[in-house]
């Protein structure tokens, strides 16, 4: 948490915050800012609220006085196939949890900021938040509320997709991660987070993480006055610059997943023969294990934990196969003076490379990610200029905690105030919505 214990710029702002998140720990980077957020405006002495998936297990929130309700349930990934299409269409327990909570302590100076609902909550939790949506702000960390597979991406082809969502293209493309089977299942979870809820004139706010997502959440049919941005605020792993050209080993900090290019950056290390960590958790550290033993898998680490890996590390490698939409960890790098090796198909690739705080791979290519960590491993000069760099220049190029703080209040006193202004829907029981598609051929 942030530590702030400022009251100033209150006035205007919502007198409570429910904040909504799959995860109550810091395991990816939506959960991160999820966390920061309920963390900083219980410093402000808001009263905040915390509705969370998994089962609750952040001690830390109870600390900073923030009510913890948790659905108790797991991650997608961990169950089995049956059981994730029903409960990743609507989660029922979810539901109605929100549903109670809604019933029993809204008030019209209440505000909902939803980060991530694709892993556990799934699409029930808009049906939940329909008679109070002109007060719910929704931070799109990825594109879920746009596209059918959440990157705008083939990703049976390695390729950013240019399709209209829910398109006659779109609905016949054999574009998800895994299998057409599980397209279909993503097209029915779209159509169903689409009737649940109507972005057209419901006064709902979207947060866009970063400004080349604009044109692809409108492509998604969001309108474009229901859409502003906000960068995720940016705390370095390090106050002092990172010796970078000093330290030998390469770092991967996040999901051990496919979409995320674990596989790809083991076999790219192992052919270049240098040392990696992997820090996260996920269904592939064993395979890459067995792709390169000499890696080291981390597991999960704590932010004391990480930084004390990132004082060793030389370079960050951030191969998402899929359209990232900020990279938080890439930032939270080259602000504590550790380049990166960023995705060809991140939003923020250009100007990482402009800045000159990194270089970028196609997470398609192995021999091309291998002869990159074969030519920084040798070079230190290289290696150093843009270490000092991404110091030197750590508060222009990353948007600090305290300015993210400003800017976010000033959206909540603006989406508070709007909502004012429009006739509240009674609160009462929704009806649950089925959807139904044909399969495709």
């Amino acid at each position: 948490m942030t530590g702030l214990t400022d009251a100033s710029g209150v006035e205007g702002l919502p007198r409570r915050v429910v904040v909504i998140s799959d995860l109550s720990e810091p395991r990816d980077g939506p959960s991160v800012i999820a966390l920061r957020n309920a963390g900083m405006l219980a410093d402000r002495g808001l009263s905040v609220e915390y509705f969370c998936g998994d089962f609750g297990r952040n001690e830390e929130l109870a600390r900073c006085g923030i009510t913890l309700h948790a659905v108790g349930a797991s991650d997608l990934r961990s169950s089995s196939f049956a059981r994730a299409v029903v409960k990743g269409l609507y989660n029922v327990p979810a539901a109605r949890r929100l549903k109670s909570l809604i019933r029993a302590k809204d008030t019209p100076e209440t505000l909902y900021h939803v980060h991530n609902w694709s892993k556990i909550l799934s699409p029930s939790i808009f049906d939940a938040l329909r008679p109070v949506m002109n007060r719910v702000i929704l931070t799109a960390h990825d594109y879920f509320l746009a596209c059918p597979n959440g990157g705008y991406f083939h990703f049976q082809e390695g390729r950013p997709c240019t399709t209209r969502p829910l398109s006659l293209s779109c609905l016949g493309a054999n574009c998800d991660r895994r299998s057409r089977l599980e397209k279909i299942w993503r097209i029915a979870r779209d159509i169903e987070r689409r009737i649940l809820m109507d972005l057209s004139g419901a006064g709902a706010m979207v947060l866009a993480v970063h400004e080349g997502m604009v044109p692809l959440l409108e492509r998604g049919g969001i309108p474009a006055d229901a859409i502003k941005v906000l960068r995720n605020p940016v705390q370095p792993w390090s106050d002092a610059r990172v010796h970078a050209e000093a330290n030998h080993s390469f770092l991967f900090v996040g999901r051990l997943e496919h979409d995320k290019g674990v596989l790809l950056l083991a076999e790219a290390a192992k052919q270049a023969n240098v040392p990696i960590t992997f820090v996260g958790e996920g269904a592939l550290a064993s395979e890459i294990s067995e792709i390169y033993p000499a890696a080291r898998i981390a597991g999960f680490k704590d932010r004391d934990g990480l930084k004390e890996i990132a004082a060793e590390t030389r370079c960050l490698v951030v191969p998402t196969r899929s359209r990232e939409t900020f990279s938080l960890v890439a930032y939270e790098a080259f602000t504590s003076g550790i380049p990166v090796i960023i995705s060809d198909f991140a939003a923020t690739r250009d100007e990482i490379l402009e800045q000159g705080v990194g270089l970028s791979c196609n997470p398609y290519e192995t021999g091309g990610l291998s002869r990159t960590l074969v030519d920084l491993a040798a070079d230190d000069g290289r290696i150093a200029k843009m270490s000092v760099k991404g110091f030197h220049d750590r508060e222009v190029l990353a948007l600090s905690s305290q300015d993210w703080e400003r800017r976010l209040l000033d959206i909540y006193r603006q989406q508070i105030q709007s909502a004012g202004t429009r006739q509240e829907a009674p609160i009462r029981r929704s009806r649950r919505v089925t959807v139904s598609i044909p399969l495709l051929g």
